[in-house]
């Protein structure tokens, strides 16, 4: 039986920051990538210069900062990362963790956001349970999105392979109907997930290309991964497209590549299967990083996946789970 204990969640102080980085050390030991979320002043600067809102749980008794959670904001439309959760071992099962998503979220509302998204670890359940409780809806898997080092000490241990993660979505506000022109082979499974989000759908015949298209691209040697981003689909984006996963091929320190491809544009039913030639592999819906609503994700491995070990919670997330093992077979024959 828990032991009654009084906690009181609020927003982070500069003052709390040794008591976060103390949070990740006793969740993760050393093994969590993102060494700056040991680095107490890192926290301050991102809360005090507004890149970040953090939450923390303190105990009443003690004032000790015993968890954290955050919203980051890195995307250029409303929507805000709900992450970093970390409760230290002997104050969990408190429900904390819930406790400081939801007062994040009457932050977010606050500030502005219409839309939340979370990452969880699929090495364990515990973050998927926290945001379906959250009542946030999945819409993708990402496969080998963290290094195969994180370390969960009382829950897993050493993870056994890169690391997956649930894409989820909340909209803290009713959503606009999106209208998409999505490639059709995968039409049924995105209005699965987005009847799954509560955000009406409308389908529109594809529009032709208009002016010079436009992809980027982003690594992070943190994580292992790179992202290639479809600003403009035109007439050349399956070619730029090949010619970045060609370069990135060739880099040392990648080993997944992800595809986000725009929905609201024209083109995309090309530029999918184009990629699909490739070897990208349909990954689900995630906040697009360029543009306004939701994109379709894709998904190149070089790095062996075991998609049996995944362990996935709410029946859409093994729905999604499912189309992805379904198509990576289909995209690879």
């Amino acid at each position: 039986m828990v032991s009654p204990r009084n906690y009181t969640t609020r927003r982070f102080r500069p003052e709390d920051a040794p008591g976060v980085a103390a949070c990740f050390l006793d969740t993760y030991g050393d093994s969590y990538p993102l060494k700056d979320c040991y680095n107490p002043h890192w926290f301050t600067e991102l809360n005090m210069t507004g890149k970040q809102l953090s939450a923390v749980a303190v105990e009443d008794g003690t004032g000790d900062v015993v968890g954290h959670c955050s919203l980051q904001y890195r995307f250029p439309w409303p929507v805000g990362e709900c992450g970093q959760i970390v409760v230290k071992q002997g104050h969990q099962g408190r429900s904390l963790a819930v406790r400081m998503g939801q007062f994040l979220e009457k932050e977010a509302l606050g500030a502005g956001l219409i839309c939340m998204v979370s990452y969880e670890v699929t090495s364990h359940h515990a973050t998927q349970l926290i945001a379906h409780r959250a009542r946030f809806s999945p819409c993708g898997l990402i496969l080998g999105a963290m290094p195969a080092t994180l370390d969960f000490r009382n829950l897993t241990g050493l993870v056994s392979q890169r690391e997956s993660c649930m894409v989820s979505l909340k909209y803290l506000v009713p959503p606009k109907p999106a209208r998409i022109s999505p490639p059709a082979h995968h039409k049924d499974m995105i209005s699965r997930i987005y009847a799954g989000l509560g955000r009406p759908v409308f389908f529109q015949s594809p529009s032709k290309f208009s002016g010079p298209g436009e992809v980027i691209v982003r690594e992070s040697q943190v994580w292992e991964t790179a992202e290639i981003l479809v600003r403009r689909i035109a007439e050349n984006t399956p070619r730029d497209i090949r010619s970045h996963l060609g370069e990135l091929l060739g880099r040392q320190g990648i080993e997944v590549i992800y595809l986000e491809i725009p929905l609201d544009q024209g083109g995309e039913g090309t530029v999918c299967h184009e990629a699909e030639k490739l070897g990208f592999f349909f990954a689900g819906l995630g906040p697009s990083s360029t543009g306004n609503g939701e994109a379709l994700i894709l998904q190149y491995l070089k790095t062996r996946l075991d998609l049996s070990y995944p362990r996935v919670v709410t029946p859409m997330g093994r729905e999604i789970l499912a189309y992805i093992i379904q198509e990576r077979r289909r995209v690879y024959g």
